[in-house]
């Protein structure tokens, strides 16, 4: 609709808005777009899902060091 459209754009100008905050804006528009709905969309979160992937494995590895002999000795970093 053109209040839609017109949120929209006022945003787009908003020079206060980061580049998260913009995504989101963006992502919040296309998805209340009714052709976008027929489209797949996962595209929008690959960023969102690779750093909540890549926390889970931070994670996982922090336990790993914890804990001595879990650790083949090439992926120990001797880096002191």
């Amino acid at each position: 609709t053109k209040t839609q459209v017109g949120t929209f754009v006022d945003g787009m100008f908003d020079l206060k808005m980061d580049l998260p905050t913009f995504k989101v804006h963006l992502r919040d528009f296309l998805i209340q777009l009714k052709e976008f709905s027929i489209e797949d969309n996962s595209g929008l979160y690959s960023e969102e899902q690779e750093m909540a992937a890549r926390q889970i494995e931070e994670v996982a590895q922090a336990q790993r060091i914890a804990v001595p002999g879990i650790l083949k000795p090439s992926e120990i970093d001797n880096d002191l």
